[in-house]
């Protein structure tokens, strides 16, 4: 009940959030747009590329990164064409050159690698790697260098290795991001399970209650029906027939509601062996909760005293208040709770409130089911339960049940 969270202002409009893919297209193209600045200068001055011709292959294989996220293929077909084109348009004398794949190049071919390898399945990236290494062994044979031929397989050996490596990363990445993305949706459905189960339970507890308050009055009328005749021996035989019928009749409800009730007990869940608990049980569950350490104080208890009241209001009532106090004492521990109670046109109004607690409190896993269960026992008899955050950083349970909720019900079906 007295979960302590920071009131976000109303009037205080939203941050709007960025979309992932967004985001990541946008750190690709300035990695992109960085990457075309630096291989540029390179290709035209170490490599001896026209510049135009340098400055077509460099912005194809940095376009390349940033359009395998929509296209893949054509995105691993641009930059296997670069990495061979670059090699071929190669044109430098120096023996000490790095060739036939450059720094920039390899670079280049290793982003759109780990694009490929966190956001594609593997064998797109592997067809890409496979046909970066084939691109520049193929350049290598068909237009040598001056570059000796142990730097040259050194070259491809550096290039082959270095493109795998960070290809075998991203694969790492994409299968921790799958994992992590499986582990979150299991968790999502196992709460999603245990709140049905808590659910179900709850309604299977009022289901008990309820059994036992109508099984109550309905061993009552069978048990007058059947002792009518006896009671008053000068009745006219047929009513002493009608009384009769009304006792079968009521026999036969009561056994089909054991038989109902039968399904939702299981062979742990024993029948209730103790009265179920009113309004007059109100006052020992308040002290009950003080002893425990709770600090509370209950205003308007006198008005639980007179008995008055369906017996299922007066269980809705007391379940309620004792799931608020357990709420107390499990999220605001040592915050000063009332409890007050307030009687109207044939309303009975719960109000408890508490404090903010005196330290900083865990969250409860697997919390808020309690608050369901409240409205639940509430609906049961046509009243309702409102929750609010307080500005001083408590919390409130305010419930509203009619203490004879089927006479209220004919009432309003009177109302034109």
């Amino acid at each position: 009940m007295a979960k302590s969270k920071r009131r976000r202002d109303p009037d205080q409009q939203p941050r709007p959030q960025v979309k992932p893919v967004v985001l990541v297209s946008a750190v690709l193209a300035l990695l992109a747009v960085a990457l075309a600045a630096v291989a540029i200068p390179i290709n035209t001055v170490a490599l001896g590329m026209p510049l135009a011709l340098a400055f077509l292959l460099s912005i194809a294989q940095a376009g390349s990164i940033g359009l395998a996220l929509f296209y893949p293929r054509s995105a691993t077909i641009i930059s296997c064409s670069a990495v061979f084109l670059l090699a071929m348009a190669a044109r430098s004398d120096d023996p000490a050159a790095i060739w036939p794949v450059s720094v920039t190049t390899l670079i280049g071919h290793g982003l759109l690698l780990v694009v490929l390898g966190v956001h594609q399945a593997w064998p797109v990236g592997l067809r890409c790697w496979f046909g970066g290494v084939a691109a520049a062994v193929a350049a290598a044979v068909l237009a040598p260098q001056s570059v000796p031929a142990n730097a040259v397989a050194a070259n491809l050996i550096v290039f082959g290795a270095v493109t795998g490596g960070v290809f075998g990363g991203a694969l790492v990445v994409r299968q921790w991001q799958q994992i992590s993305s499986q582990l979150v949706q299991e968790r999502r459905l196992s709460a999603d399970e245990h709140a049905k189960r808590v659910i179900a339970e709850e309604k299977t507890r009022i289901a008990r209650e309820l059994h036992d308050v109508i099984a109550h009055s309905m061993s009552l009328i069978n048990v007058q029906a059947t002792t009518a005749q006896y009671r008053h021996p000068n009745l006219d035989p047929r009513l002493i027939a009608e009384f009769d019928e009304m006792a079968a009749a009521s026999r036969q409800a009561l056994g089909e509601m054991r038989s109902v009730l039968g399904v939702l007990r299981n062979d742990q869940t024993g029948g209730e062996l103790v009265p179920q608990p009113g309004l007059a049980r109100i006052p020992e569950l308040i002290d009950s909760a003080g002893r425990a350490g709770v600090d509370v104080s209950a205003h308007g208890t006198e008005l639980l005293e007179d008995g008055t009241g369906s017996e299922i209001a007066g269980i809705a009532a007391f379940r309620i208040v004792q799931e608020a106090l357990s709420n107390v004492t499990r999220h605001a521990p040592g915050a000063r709770t009332e409890v007050r109670f307030a009687r109207s046109g044939g309303e009975l109004t719960i109000t408890v409130r508490n404090s903010a607690p005196d330290r900083a409190v865990t969250p409860v896993q697997g919390g808020g089911h309690g608050l369901v269960g409240m409205q639940e026992r509430a609906a049961i008899v046509d009243g309702n339960v409102h929750f609010r955050h307080l500005d001083d950083g408590g919390y409130e349970v305010r419930a509203v049940l009619p203490l004879h909720p089927t006479e209220n019900d004919a009432q309003e079906r009177e109302i034109p």
